[in-house]
């Protein structure tokens, strides 16, 4: 018999955010539960100050929330270096380093700036030469759901400039954009698929095919949203047991162990 794959969800929130949705939950105690109903043995966590106020509220509210909870990981947010609302980019990743946080999310839309070299170069500079993985989230907030929205040259150039730097696209939906998508998969070995928001048929067998499976990250966006969905695709994708593992967990427990003190 198989062994079952350990899901390792890329992309949680915890505490109450602004449109909060009837039904929903923002606890991390509830969280957790529905982690343990779902079969989620792991999850990096974002606290919705970090996603919707702002990095130096939310930040260290989230090493709080995760305190004795083993099987729950801190992620940060960050923002452009110039304005000094952070520390300065060296200062900030070993900051994040020295506190257990090995993932950083830049929420571009939701705090006005772009990814332009001139723009957040030097910290792309840190967090390439650490080895931290980047989540890139487009979208201005969670309520406010649509598709599509990356600067799909703005991610070239990125790439390009920092070919080191492990850059996850966690878009809250993937709709008609594929091709611009799959031309960088090709051009660019460390680029990857935060799976929430990637909904198609077949589209991961696609991607393990094409790709190779060590291009997908699974996550599921809760609270915003079910996970049924995500864990079914990969659950039922028709890919190899191995490619399973992958996927359910072991790519991101790669990429969160590479990030370098």
């Amino acid at each position: 018999m198989a062994e079952t794959p350990r899901f390792f969800d890329a992309n949680c929130m915890v505490g109450r955010y602004k449109r909060f949705r009837p039904g929903s939950f923002y606890t991390t105690e509830r969280l957790l539960e529905e982690m343990a109903h779902y079969g989620i043995s792991e999850a990096l966590v974002v606290h919705a100050l970090s996603r919707e106020n702002h990095p130096s509220s939310g930040n260290p509210a989230v090493l709080k929330e995760v305190d004795g909870r083993p099987n729950l990981h801190p992620a940060w947010s960050a923002l452009p270096p110039r304005s000094e609302e952070l520390r300065k980019p060296h200062d900030f990743v070993i900051e994040a380093l020295n506190n257990g946080v090995r993932a950083i999310r830049l929420f571009t839309a939701q705090y006005f700036f772009t990814l332009s070299e001139w723009c957040v170069g030097k910290l792309l500079d840190e967090l390439e030469e650490h080895r931290i993985p980047t989540f890139i989230d487009p979208d201005p907030e969670y309520a406010e759901y649509t598709s599509d929205r990356f600067d799909w040259d703005a991610i070239d150039r990125l790439c390009t400039d920092h070919p080191g730097l492990r850059v996850i696209l966690s878009a809250a939906r993937f709709r008609t954009s594929n091709r611009l998508l799959y031309q960088l998969m090709e051009k660019h070995n460390d680029i990857y698929i935060e799976l929430s928001g990637y909904w198609f048929y077949r589209g991961i067998e696609f991607i393990c095919r094409e790709f190779g499976a060590n291009r997908l990250i699974f996550g599921t966006r809760m609270p915003l949203r079910d996970p049924a969905s995500t864990l079914a695709m990969v659950n039922y994708a028709e890919i190899s047991e191995e490619e399973k593992h992958l996927i359910a967990g072991d790519n991101l427990r790669r990429l969160l162990k590479g990030a370098m003190g």
